[in-house]
């Protein structure tokens, strides 16, 4: 920059006090010489003019009338806590020239939002949201980590149902379902038909068949015991995590399974039933040979050629405790039920939603195999009740949905939107509507420009609102009533892969996803409102790559499962409403996959029955501190800048430590240590990461998670925790709009705010 020569003769006071009018601005301002010569370079002058123009900015700040002014003090950053528009309105589309953010949001939630403000954001068009939103605090506000169990016909277990939804909702979903299906069955062209096939040829060229046993290490971590499981056993785990024999003397509770299934699993879902009945898992299998490791690719097998697949659904029996309390049974799980054909191996498979009882008409199972070819089947809820599997030979289902006849194209994910509504998301990018009874296509919208990798209906709520997650792109949110108005999407892209990454919470109106990450040892998981969908919050940050997510259909409770074979859990209302308090996460367990050794597989090579591996499966982890990395990294210098008061303060906390004291604040220094930096990654084997979760849907059975792990083994878990309700009036519906906030407060009751915002809403 030049200066004129003019300037040299200014000079500026550096003391506190500048006092110059307006009109000896404007005289200034008008000095002018047309003469490029008189501008010189001097950098000292330069430096005294930018002190100077600052001094200007400081005092006009506080020019009061009478030429008076105020002292300068420290700025203070004004929130905007309530809402600046009505709720119904739309909010409009930011302006402003100086805006070109690409990845940014701009909107009137922010991140420090109160709760009672955020609920009316959130559901501003739900009657009572406060009192309702409040009994799901209530409900769930003091279960940090895992979900508590419910009574059975409790007011409790009603609310947790039925979410946002009326009292006689699913009562009206299963007396349509039935008159929908009895209406449809005299229009059907073609009805689904198989054969009965026997269990020998069922394993001989449909089920995936694993020869030998794997060697498994189970108990606990400082006492371990090895199994051998081979294909359809299992080994029932009471409520510690240790094998039922391992537990002394007495008889302990059951508190789930351990299966082996003899492949991989891909997909797997629990089939939406009332009452107190014994559940199935359906599961989605393939042989390890699909996924093995080719030094040579023309020895892999090729897709076209993998033409036989199969549906396996399997049997759980529950029994009651002494508080009515339904719990695994000590009997093993039973193969119930498999569904075979030539369609291709099976990469999805979802239930349809609507919750139907023990009798007819059957169950509806959508099922999407690697011919891209989306195909519905009647499942009989009567299968197995004979005491032995059923087999079948399904020669054409009930229902066909194949993609447009366009070069290449292929459906590569579906969700559910009602009895009788699927949408597809296709290799095109677009997403197309299907009915099935007439089985038609709707409508077909183009959203993203690379493969659609997952998408997920906001059933109940909003079934026509779906997520879709792309190949590479943003991920986004459609209105298929509305398609091309009503839309809007995350500009944060993201690369995905693999499905299963997704998942819808009724509860909280909002989706859990994966999310971008700068370091690829860790892998961070996102929740956004379907209301404020460009508006992410953190929810937790996993070792590894997170390969599926769970998020429960009866409660806000997440499992993530990752590349490294560990589970997590986590509650996701209490992160979301907690406003200043720590919350926690917690690793359900831990599973390690070895392969065998080379003998083994010149063993195999040679005819013999080789082993299969060896695993082993740690549980038993203290929670963890859930702590945003970046945010504790943006903490770390903010504290130096405290002033000489705290200094002294936290001095006076160490010398009381090292006189064997105990820290007050444990989660400080927690957060302190956990600082997420750039380390060792560790590679794992293929077969060591979770494969799929799943909750149960069902309310009676809604603590019930599954979890499979690419070794072959399947575990079933009762994750809830035990508590005494006691009357239905001293729990829930209690809390008014203005405790919401206090929920959110710290435990020590201050109202400080913390060094970074995002660890308060992230």
């Amino acid at each position: 920059m030049r200066l004129r020569n003019s300037n040299k003769t200014k000079r500026f006071s550096s003391g506190a006090d500048v006092d110059i009018s307006d009109d000896e601005q404007e005289a200034l301002a008008r000095q002018d010489h047309d003469s490029d010569d008189e501008f010189v370079v001097d950098a000292k002058q330069l430096s005294d003019q930018d002190d100077h123009d600052v001094d200007l900015q400081q005092s006009s700040d506080f020019e009061l009338e009478d030429n008076k002014r105020s002292t300068p003090g420290r700025k203070r950053n004004k929130r905007s806590w309530a809402p600046d528009m009505p709720l119904g309105e739309v909010q409009p589309y930011p302006t402003d020239t100086a805006q070109k953010w690409t990845r940014t949001y701009v909107g009137p939630v922010k991140r420090w939002t109160r709760l009672s403000y955020l609920i009316d954001y959130w559901f501003g068009d739900r009657e009572y949201r406060k009192y309702i939103f409040g009994y799901f605090l209530n409900l769930w506000w003091d279960f940090e980590l895992l979900p508590p169990k419910l009574l059975y016909g409790s007011q409790q277990s009603d609310m947790a149902r039925n979410s946002w939804m009326s009292d006689d909702f699913t009562q009206n979903q299963e007396d349509k379902f039935h008159r929908w299906y009895q209406k449809c069955l005299p229009t059907r062209s073609m009805s689904q038909s198989f054969t009965l096939i026997d269990e020998a040829k069922a394993f001989g060229w449909f089920l995936p068949k694993a020869e030998g046993a794997m060697s498994i290490l189970l108990g606990h971590v400082s006492d371990q015991k090895e199994y051998h499981f081979k294909q359809g056993e299992s080994i029932s785990f009471s409520d510690s995590g240790l094998p039922t024999e391992d537990e002394g003397s007495y008889e302990p509770q059951n508190g789930g399974w351990l299966l082996d299934v003899g492949g991989i699993v891909l997909s797997m879902g629990w089939a939406p039933l009332k009452g107190q009945v014994d559940q199935f898992l359906a599961m989605a299998v393939i042989p390890y040979s699909d996924q093995a490791f080719y030094r040579d690719l023309n020895d892999a097998p090729k897709t076209s050629e993998l033409k036989e697949g199969s549906i396996q659904i399997w049997k759980f029996e529950a029994d009651k405790d002494s508080k009515g309390v339904l719990r695994p049974a000590r009997s093993p799980p039973k193969l119930s039920y498999a569904a075979c054909f030539y369609w291709g191996r099976v990469t999805r498979i979802q239930w349809c939603p609507v919750s139907l009882p023990p009798k007819n008409p059957p169950h509806l199972l959508a099922i999407l195999s690697s011919d891209g070819t989306l195909r519905v089947m009647e499942i009989k809820q009567s299968i197995g009740s004979n005491g032995s599997g059923t087999f079948e030979e399904v020669k054409e289902p009930m229902a066909t949905i194949a993609p447009p006849r366009e070069h290449t194209l292929e459906i590569n994910c579906f969700t559910w939107i009602n009895m009788n509504r699927v949408a597809v998301g296709l290799s095109d990018g677009s997403v197309a509507v299907w009915s099935i009874s007439p089985c038609v296509q709707l409508q077909r919208h183009p959203i993203h420009s690379s493969p659609i990798m997952d998408i997920l209906s906001s059933y109940p709520s909003h079934p026509y609102i779906v997520a879709t997650m792309p190949m590479g792109g943003e991920f986004t949110i459609t209105d298929l009533n509305r398609p091309t108005a009503e839309t809007t999407y995350h500009g944060n892209p993201l690369v995905s892969l693999q499905p299963n990454v997704i998942s819808w919470s009724d509860h909280l109106g909002g989706f859990a996803s994966i999310w971008p990450t700068s370091f690829p040892g860790t892998s961070t998981i996102s929740f956004v409102q379907s209301r404020v969908f460009p508006l992410s919050r953190h929810i937790c940050t996993v070792e590894g790559q997170t390969t599926c997510l769970a998020l429960g259909v009866c409660h806000p409770f997440l499992l993530a499962g990752s590349s490294d074979g560990s589970v997590w859990a986590l509650n996701v209302m209490r992160k979301m409403a907690s406003h200043r308090q720590k919350t926690h996460k917690l690793k359900v367990f831990q599973h390690e996959y070895h392969p065998p050794p080379q003998a083994a597989v010149a063993q195999e090579e040679a005819g013999q029955v080789a082993s299969r591996g060896a695993c082993r499966i740690l549980h038993g982890f203290l929670p963890e501190a859930n702590i945003h990395p970046l945010g504790t990294r943006i903490a770390k210098p903010s504290r130096i800048k405290r002033n000489k008061a705290e200094r002294k303060k936290a001095k006076k906390k160490a010398d009381s430590l090292e006189d064997g004291g105990e820290s007050e604040d444990q989660g400080v220094l927690d957060e302190e240590n956990s600082t997420m930096v750039s380390g060792p990654i560790i590679i794992h084997d293929p077969l060591t990461r979770i494969t799929a979760l799943s909750w149960n849907p069902n309310i009676e059975f809604s603590w019930w998670a599954a979890a499979a792990m690419g070794s072959g083994l399947v575990r079933v878990m009762d994750l809830g925790i035990d508590k005494d309700w006691g009357s239905p009036e001293q729990h829930g519906g209690q809390t008014e709009s203005g405790d919401l906030d206090d929920m959110a407060v710290d435990e020590s009751g201050s109202d400080l705010e913390d060094d970074v915002d995002m660890t308060a809403y992230e």
